[in-house]
């Protein structure tokens, strides 16, 4: 009977126990990506000779319901990653440091543009997923 009671207190404990981890853990993400669409084709600033650049991105959200939103707002966003990159040189693209200043700059223009746009905030990040120039 003793041997019982103490297994089952043990049993208890250890459940009080996962049950406190369980409290503790952070709450789920529900981020998510959603995509801008077809590659965008552009010609790049320079005097020199014609250079294009293909990009796709995608725009990360903080919250999964913000996806409708984005969705609404994807020829804004082209738009004004297309009107940001055209400004760029070749040599600027080329650069991974310098490619990641020009993500930066169009993760603000875009929060910025859907704050404008929406109100929200629901913006976490822009990320260019291939990058190709020629």
């Amino acid at each position: 009977m003793q041997k019982l009671f103490l297994c089952s207190l043990i049993l208890l404990l250890g459940f009080t126990q996962a049950r406190a981890a369980e409290d503790d853990a952070p709450p789920p993400t529900t981020s998510a990506y959603v995509s801008l669409g077809d590659p965008m084709v552009l010609n790049l600033s320079d005097s020199r000779k014609l250079t294009f650049l293909q990009i796709s991105a995608d725009v990360l959200i903080g919250d999964a319901d913000a996806e409708a939103t984005i969705k609404t707002h994807v020829p804004a966003i082209r738009h004004s990653l297309i009107m940001l990159l055209s400004e760029q040189k070749a040599i600027d693209m080329k650069s991974p440091a310098r490619r990641e200043e020009i993500r930066q700059l169009a993760t603000a223009r875009i929060k910025g543009l859907i704050a404008d746009l929406s109100g929200s905030n629901d913006v976490s990040d822009v990320l260019f997923s291939s990058i190709l120039v020629q």
